[in-house]
């Protein structure tokens, strides 16, 4: 307690001492702004400051004619938001003209009664040279005391997220601007400690506007955040690398924005503002990164994915979703859109997947995987017909912290799933070719003697006629290396080559002889694929030329 008191007395020692410093300079500042005769009309400037807050300006200057008509403006601004100085001369007036850091509009201007869009840069008059060069002077010095007098005011804490949100929800108020009116409510999330939201509801006097955005701080890129004056509006805005900002107006849900805007009433506030959002963005990073889970195993993997795929609606639309939990999956997804219904499932091996993305599409947040090297391995069923193989999958998430979780454990179960395939046997491989119906398959052996030379006949039934092949071959004149696994359409098979593709296999199709260096088996599925293609590349090693 002792130490806190002993550094609030420092820093309103410093925070007095900066101001005292500040004040002075401002006082001989004022002695250069004054009335000013030109050939036509007299301008009277005159320069105070808030004494509370002498950073605080305020110039007023009123132009009178010949004829003795007024025309007064005033310019109300933060001297430490200013920055640069510049004098110059024409044949008829001696100028010095203060402008704003960055070129922002921080200066407030009224002209008459009426309230003018913010400026930013002001000129004043001076009566000669020397008065010139000492009002430069002395407005550089004010400005380098006011930044540090206003500076050593801002209260903020320090990179502490918890006191961060805090102070967002203590600090963001309802802001107006001429004819148009924002009430802002800021709320921390009572779950994640990086999240927030931020409801607004903007009224012009004829109608009132509805807005919400739900956030992580964690998502938005520090150095995105900066101060936005527009006409008479005044905003923070921050931008995040992806869609993560969810967007609802009124209670429907309009989708996923990049960025988030929060009002300030004055350049000074949102100047506040601005370096609050910079300091939060890593606090927030440092806790969204900690607070993902830490998936080690493909069974952690697991019961995440059974936790965070969830039936959800959005609007008008509803999605219901299943997953089985284990490597060889089926992933049913029925969707009603507009009141039309789709049903999907999506057959797969996790083992085969890679390259998981997540990513927002209008009003619902995808993860899509795809198969390593582009095979299309994904057996894919649309209201119940079976359609053509896929190479890539999505699954649909309704909840960006879902979407988060589950992109951290997919890769690891995929890792998990990867494993050799074991090789069966001659017995195998027949008891999946003839489970085809069409065509229908009969492998067995030449000569029961010689476990090397085989036989297929395949026997293919078209619309109008069928279609025989027989094939024989020996297995040693295949290429173990030329043995996959080939996809097309809504059919899986395997296809083998000859040693340099040589024109080995005796081919009779029709009852017309030939050779190929090709040899094809149909089966049912990716699955079955998979496990006759490691049979059949074993049977072919196994085998060798006498």
């Amino acid at each position: 307690m002792k130490n806190i008191l002993k550094f609030i007395l420092v820093l309103l020692s410093f925070l007095s001492q900066a101001q005292g410093n500040l004040k002075a300079s401002l006082d001989k500042v004022k002695n250069y702004v004054k009335e000013i005769k030109l050939e036509k009309t007299s301008v009277n400037q005159q320069f105070s400051y808030d004494d509370k807050a002498p950073y605080d300006i305020k110039i007023t200057i009123t132009n009178t004619d010949s004829k003795g008509k007024n025309n007064e403006e005033m310019y109300e601004f933060n001297l430490g938001l200013m920055g640069d100085i510049k004098r110059s001369a024409s044949s008829k007036e001696m100028k010095v003209e203060l402008s704003s850091q960055k070129n922002l509009k921080v200066i407030r201007y009224t002209k008459g009664d009426e309230m003018q869009n913010y400026e930013n840069k002001i000129e004043l008059l001076s009566d000669n040279i020397d008065d010139a060069r000492e009002l430069e002077k002395n407005l550089k010095d004010a400005i380098i005391a006011a930044k540090t007098a206003w500076e050593s005011s801002i209260k903020l804490p320090k990179e502490d997220l918890n006191a961060l949100q805090s102070w967002f929800e203590q600090n963001i108020k309802d802001v107006t601007a001429e004819k148009v009116s924002f009430k802002q409510i800021f709320k921390k999330s009572s779950i994640y400690k990086d999240h927030a939201s931020i409801s607004f509801e903007e009224n012009d006097g004829k109608k009132t506007v509805e807005m919400k955005s739900d956030f992580s701080w964690g998502d938005l890129n520090e150095g995105s955040a900066e101060l936005k004056i527009s006409g008479k509006e005044i905003y923070v805005s921050a931008k995040s690398k992806n869609d993560f900002i969810r967007s609802q107006q009124g209670s429907v849900m309009k989708g996923y924005d990049d960025e988030i805007k929060i009002y300030a009433q004055t350049p000074s506030e949102g100047s506040v503002l601005l370096i609050a959002i910079q300091k939060i963005i890593p606090a927030a990073k440092k806790e969204l990164q900690a607070r993902l889970p830490k998936v080690a195993t493909k069974e952690d993997g697991f019961k995440i994915l059974k936790d965070r795929t969830k039936d959800f609606k959005v609007n008008e639309s509803n999605y219901i979703q299943k997953i089985s939990p284990s490597c060889l999956t089926t992933y049913n997804l029925k969707s009603e859109i507009k009141s039309k219904i789709l049903d999907q499932t999506f057959k797969f091996n996790f083992g085969d997947l890679f390259d998981y993305k997540l990513s927002v599409s209008k009003e619902v947040i995808k993860i899509t995987a795809k198969v390593l090297d582009n095979k299309k391995f994904i057996q894919y069923t649309k209201d119940g017909a079976l359609q053509n193989y896929d190479n890539s999958v999505e699954f649909i998430v309704g909840d960006l912290e879902d979407a988060r979780y589950l992109a951290e454990a997919m890769p690891v179960v995929s890792k998990g799933c990867k494993s050799n395939v074991a090789a069966s046997d001659f017995n195998y491989l027949t008891s999946k070719l003839k489970s085809i119906e069409n065509p229908r398959q009969d492998l067995i052996l030449q000569d029961d003697t010689d476990k090397c030379k085989w036989k297929l006949t395949s026997t293919l039934a078209e619309s109008k006629k069928s279609v025989e092949s027989i094939s024989e071959w020996n297995l040693y004149d295949i290429d173990a290396k030329k043995i996959d696994i080939e996809v097309s359409g809504k059919t899986v098979g395997i296809t083998a080559y000859t040693l340099n593709k040589e024109k080995f296999i005796k081919l009779t199709k029709d009852n017309k002889p030939g050779f190929s260096s090709e040899i094809n088996f149909i089966v049912n599925d990716v699955e079955d694929a998979q496990k006759s293609l490691a049979t059949f590349r074993a049977l072919v090693e196994s085998c060798k030329k006498q």
